[in-house]
């Protein structure tokens, strides 16, 4: 009787916690009171576009099982379907997202995107990039990847403090900006905190493939990019709030 009572009590337990789970791409009622919002509702790319296009790409970006994904097989940096950004731009905020990446993969989330007149003939918008890589195995200019352009590193400025990322999982990053203030964040973990007027930022900026980028280390606003570096990649939970 007592083992009987033990397998209801867990049964009424999971089952408490699965009914009151959070849908995906949903936002709670105190997540919408303060101040959250959806930039993917988990069933169309509204709110997006192709990067310098007013319109989405025709392939390669969609939505599959609430997933955002980027079906994209070529391997060059914007050169399959094309980066996609947000429709609005954005200063102060937290952005929040799940992502996940196949053996060898390569992707961003790039913000301050300025679309910067002349369009670069080839590669993709410069911005601040949250990287997301395979760090283990991807190999780049024939050898392993340096800690700067790793996961959750600011691409090529400021290197992430964290183990090399598993792949083919999902995992939550959070990127916090308030006026030059910068932190990146990991699955719960902060691996990223800088300041945009620091010594080792404007170092790191000046050692980088952006030192000719006039004002990158100052720019004060942009769209939220997702990049196409020609290998799939998934998103899904992505919320932002502005502060």
């Amino acid at each position: 009787m007592f083992r009987l009572q033990t397998l209801l009590t867990i049964v009424m337990v999971f089952g408490v916690i699965y009914g009151n789970a959070q849908a995906p791409n949903t936002l709670t009622a105190s997540e919408k009171k303060s101040g959250w919002i959806l930039l993917f509702d988990g069933k169309t790319l509204n709110g997006w576009r192709g990067a310098y296009s007013s319109e989405l790409p025709k392939q390669g970006w969609k939505v599959v099982n609430g997933e955002l994904r980027g079906e994209l097989t070529n391997g060059a940096e914007s050169g399959d379907a094309g980066d996609i950004v947000t429709l609005e731009k954005y200063r102060d905020f937290q952005l929040v997202f799940e992502w996940k990446l196949g053996k060898g993969g390569n992707s961003g989330v790039k913000y301050f995107i300025e679309e910067r007149q002349p369009k670069p003939e080839k590669g993709s918008q410069a911005g601040y990039e949250y990287q997301l890589i395979d760090d283990a195995d991807y190999i780049y200019n024939g050898k392993p990847l340096p800690q700067d352009l790793k996961t959750a590193s600011i691409y090529d400025v400021v290197a992430a403090k964290k183990p090399n990322a598993q792949i083919g999982v999902w995992h939550t990053s959070k990127i916090v900006v308030k006026k030059n203030h910068i932190e990146h964040w990991l699955d719960g973990q902060k691996v990223l905190d800088v300041d945009r007027n620091s010594d080792g930022f404007k170092r790191g900026v000046k050692e980088s493939k952006f030192k000719d980028y006039q004002g990158f280390a100052s720019i004060p606003e942009g769209h939220i990019l997702l990049q196409d570096h020609g290998h799939s990649v998934a998103f899904k939970n992505i919320k932002l709030k502005e502060l």
